[in-house]
């Protein structure tokens, strides 16, 4: 279940259709595809992902008389699949790239998702106007489908806050000149409730980024009797913060809301960091879940 958007140019552009093609694989930076006209789209940060088929042109008469009859328009055999049924946060990060080639190549849309009245031509979309478009028809989606697909749900601030910092993980490693570990964020579910929540992974003695979460999973280390005892399991992230209030410093970036614990705080706390009771192990909580495997509306 996709929302589908096909791409057309005006007759009189300068653009030919096959560098149109081309400027597609150049301005979309990840593609993890093996076929030459396929882009795959699949970020491993954020978990977003989406298809761009670059395909033969029509040769049924009823596709032609659907995608090749607008007057004064070129198909340029180019469309795009944004699946359904994912957090609202897919739609933030994939329109602004199609919104930003279809300014630099002077692109129209045709939307078959939009209302008969408005799809008579292809017609200039912005990014906002697609992320809205897209949100809403989602939500509808997800809505009507929750509970014969028994969808998971986990809530749009939330998740957009996700997003947020996901996003940010390569240029804050980038950035950042101290020797800083910043996580990767991933969900679980609860076996019993179905519930669904954030969490990190945080190692003794590392210094870390910690962007607000649900749960932390603490890796100890340490030693009982002269054995070497690795334990591992949930705690809540207001327990972390409420415990370490002091080590931990508000981190200065505005793009993103986050707590930072430099190296001489991490190594200050090792004691009481393997000290620090489990709430629930992992395992018995539940399974690890993927980044697009849930959706904000229910």
């Amino acid at each position: 279940m996709s929302y589908d958007l096909y791409f057309y140019r005006k007759k009189a552009s300068p653009i030919t259709k096959e560098k149109i093609q081309v400027e597609f694989k150049e301005m979309i930076t990840i593609d993890i595809s093996e076929v030459d006209t396929q882009i795959h789209y699949e970020n491993e940060r954020t978990g977003v992902y989406f298809l761009i088929d670059i395909n033969e042109p029509n040769k049924e008469k009823e596709d032609i008389e659907l995608f090749d009859s607008f007057e004064g328009f070129e198909n340029t055999d180019i469309s795009a699949s944004i699946n359904f049924l994912r957090p609202d946060y897919f739609g933030r990060e994939i329109f602004p790239m199609l919104g930003e080639i279809c300014e630099k190549l002077d692109l129209y849309v045709f939307n078959p998702q939009e209302s008969d009245e408005t799809r008579e031509r292809p017609l200039k979309w912005t990014a906002t106007e697609l992320i809205k478009h897209w949100t809403d028809h989602n939500a509808q989606v997800s809505k009507q489908q929750f509970e014969k697909l028994e969808l998971k749900y986990y809530p749009k601030d939330k998740s957009d806050k996700i997003w947020e910092y996901t996003s940010m993980i390569d240029t804050l490693e980038n950035e950042i000149e101290e020797d800083i570990y910043i996580p990767n964020l991933f969900m679980i579910m609860n076996e019993k409730t179905k519930g669904v929540f954030s969490y990190i992974v945080w190692s003794q003695s590392i210094p870390l980024i910690l962007p607000k979460v649900d749960f932390v999973i603490l890796v100890k280390n340490y030693k009982k009797l002269f054995k070497k005892i690795e334990e591992i399991g949930i705690v809540k992230y207001e327990d972390i913060v409420s415990k370490f209030a002091k080590e931990f410093e508000k981190f200065d970036n505005n793009k993103v809301d986050c707590l930072i614990l430099r190296q001489k705080n991490a190594d200050k706390i090792k004691k009481e960091f393997n000290s620090f009771p489990i709430w629930k192990s992992h395992k018995e909580f539940g399974p690890q879940i993927g980044l697009d495997n849930f959706v904000n509306n229910k």
